[in-house]
């Protein structure tokens, strides 16, 4: 993917599929849609080989991400019309990976990448507000001003409350698409961080067949996952899958 730079600071992606080179990108693509999100930034850093493609696999892993994200805070804020919304969200996210692209030596590998990204996305979500508040002569409301989110030491994401929102959401739609009564209540329970045992005693049924539901629902969610929602397969949300709050019916 390259990044371009235009005038009055606008920026435009331009992502190259080339015909001729369809059956290496796919082999590669299989690596590195696995490869964690530190790797892929060291690899866009040192090896000439993958470094085009890690940055291509990071934006695809957080456009959709950020686009929700981005929209949210508008939509937050009331601070943008439908018309205007899809393209202001679509110059923050590409000016946020311009940022993305030309900093990434500055990237400390102590914290998440989505910590320094989404860093990075509320910087450029600030300006947009203030320049926009500069050009209509005025101040318009806007809770949130600051020019970047403090990054603490336990490598804690800056919008983890609004990524496991998110999460939670698409989590349900999931149960909902769910046949049975049985595979829902399994996940569930499994989602509160249960033991299987404690699972089989709750839903009356041996902790074999138990564990058996639960593997082939969970393949089922990561195949739902892949197909829908690909860019959290890799995301350290997917890690904190247990930690969510999920309170869907069963019936």
């Amino acid at each position: 993917m390259a990044i371009t730079k235009i005038k009055n600071s606008e920026y435009r992606p331009l992502i190259k599929h080339p015909d001729s080179h369809a059956r290496s990108s796919v082999s590669h693509k299989i690596v590195l849609s696995t490869t964690s999100e530190r790797e892929l930034v060291r690899f866009a850093l040192s090896d000439k080989t993958h470094a085009e493609k890690s940055i291509v696999e990071l934006w695809n892993r957080y456009k959709k991400r950020l686009y929700l994200y981005v929209k949210y805070k508008l939509n937050k804020n009331r601070y943008a019309g439908e018309e205007q919304e899809k393209y202001i969200i679509e110059d923050i996210i590409q000016n946020t990976f311009c940022d993305v692209i030309e900093n990434l030596k500055e990237y400390n590998p102590k914290f998440e990448v989505s910590t320094w990204i989404y860093n990075i996305t509320n910087k450029h979500f600030v300006r947009y507000v203030r320049e926009t508040q500069k050009y209509n002569g005025k101040t318009l409301g806007f809770d949130d001003t600051t020019e970047s989110y403090s990054l603490s030491s336990d490598g804690r994401e800056p919008d983890i409350e609004f990524e496991l929102k998110e999460f939670e959401r698409i989590v349900i739609v999931f149960v909902q698409s769910l046949k049975t009564k049985e595979d829902k209540e399994v996940f569930l329970l499994y989602l509160q961080n249960l033991h299987t045992k404690n699972i089989a005693n709750l839903v009356g049924n041996t902790q074999d067949a138990v564990r058996a539901r639960l593997n082939r629902t969970i393949k089922s969610f990561k195949k739902f996952l892949n197909k829908r929602y690909p860019e959290y397969l890799n995301s350290t949300t997917l890690s904190q899958i247990k930690n969510l709050n999920i309170r869907v019916s069963v019936n």
